[in-house]
């Protein structure tokens, strides 16, 4: 380890002492080779990549492909994306192919004897990015020239041994990233499918899939008989922890999820909510037009604004509540309560008397509601692992991006 300067990285590698060299990007890189599209070939758009390890693509040939069908691609060659490239949405071409193509919204870039995989490394630290937005045009869709991404300048190592040491490590990385990002997306896709099998649809009282021995058919019953509307306040103001709603997350501290309090100063007229209970955020967002439902988990109490409906189940399994609201299922209940047309500030215009009238579809079993409940906790207690590991290893590589470049 060494003391940072401006030709120098903080860590490096043993036995690479030599300051690094600066160079424009056109002057390491060939930018955008011209090569003679084929008749057919597999066509990459510039919204169709979804990471650097995995690629998106589809069948074209060149009569009538879009025109912007013209980077074909090599191995070793580096795609920036030029529109909104704070997005960070690059690609290293690794396949021994001459039949891939690439639009135009991305800048082809060809190293010329500098390691293909630290060069990629490079251009995604936040130095690098930056410079790029300093030379971004437009507003609604910033972009760079080619021209002005050449002229960027950058350090590199002057010996191919210390780029390519530079560039495995950060390739090991971006695989165990990758690696993570396949099993969290593996296992969110197995718990949309289970929760679409494991519940009742509309209008019927049998699940597509269940646990041996079962074979009574599930009951409607209104939340109101098996959840309590809790009204508490917090006028003694013994609780001083705002929380919010995240579809992803579920019940949050504010300070967490937006990095400051959100909620008024006095917070002695809002709604206190223990551990277990759970709360209604009518606020429709992306993906959740009908809002979210959660369980208090992760502190033992807290409080919600009053715009927030609070309960707490009885007489049935609540791991079982959890799954259920997890699903899209009780949607049609509160479609049908929301008054048409009538919605402000992103919140459905729901009563509470009409929200404890929805109905669920249940299980009569208390033994039933234990399985599928435990079952999805199990779910839900991997995906976390997986989504823990994943954060942890892109802390890493951000740390390790600051540290190892100059």
């Amino acid at each position: 380890m060494s003391e940072k300067n401006n030709n120098v990285p903080a860590i490096r590698f043993a036995g690479f002492t030599d300051a690094w060299e600066r160079r424009k990007l056109g002057e390491v890189g060939e930018i955008n080779p011209y090569s003679e599209v084929p008749e057919y070939f597999e066509y990459v758009d510039l919204e169709s990549v979804l990471d650097t390890m995995l690629i998106s693509h589809r069948k074209e040939n060149k009569r009538t492909a879009p025109s912007r069908a013209r980077r074909l691609a090599k191995k070793g060659d580096l795609f920036y994306q030029a529109v909104r490239p704070y997005q960070k949405n690059n690609y290293l071409f690794d396949l021994e192919s001459n039949n891939y193509v690439f639009s135009t919204g991305y800048i082809q870039i060809r190293s010329n004897n500098v390691d293909s995989y630290y060069l990629l490394t490079q251009i995604q630290t936040d130095h690098f990015v930056n410079k790029v937005l300093e030379r971004c045009t437009g507003t609604s869709y910033p972009a760079i020239s080619s021209t002005d991404l050449a002229k960027i300048e950058i350090f590199y190592p002057k010996q191919k041994a210390e780029q390519t040491q530079i560039g495995n490590f950060f390739k090991q990385l971006d695989d165990t990233i990758a690696n993570h990002q396949r099993e969290l997306e593996k296992y969110k896709n197995l718990k949309t499918s289970y929760l679409e099998k494991m519940f009742p649809k509309e209008n019927e009282a049998f699940p597509e899939l269940r646990f041996p021995n079962f074979t009574d058919a599930w009951e409607r019953r209104k939340l109101g008989d098996i959840a309590e509307r809790i009204t508490r306040k917090n006028g003694d103001l013994s609780v001083t922890l705002p929380l919010t709603i995240s579809a992803q997350e579920g019940l949050i501290a504010q300070t967490e999820f937006f990095d400051k309090q959100v909620a008024s100063k006095n917070i002695s007229n809002y709604y206190v909510i223990e551990n277990g209970e759970f709360a209604y955020n009518k606020s429709y967002s992306n993906g959740y037009p009908f809002g979210a439902i959660k369980r208090l988990d992760n502190y033992n109490n807290g409080v919600l604004s009053v715009l927030y409906i609070i309960f707490k189940p009885k007489d049935i399994y609540s791991q079982f509540l959890v799954s259920y609201f997890d699903s899209n299922y009780w949607h049609g209940e509160v479609a049908s309560i929301a008054v048409e047309g009538a919605r402000n500030h992103g919140l459905l215009n729901i009563s509470s008397n009409d929200f404890f009238d929805i109905k669920l579809n249940i299980p009569k079993s208390l033994e039933e509601q234990t399985q599928i409940g435990n079952f999805f906790k199990q779910l839900d207690d991997t995906i976390a692992n997986h989504q823990r590991e994943l954060e942890k290893y892109q802390k890493i590589k951000l740390a390790y991006l600051e540290k190892m470049f100059v």
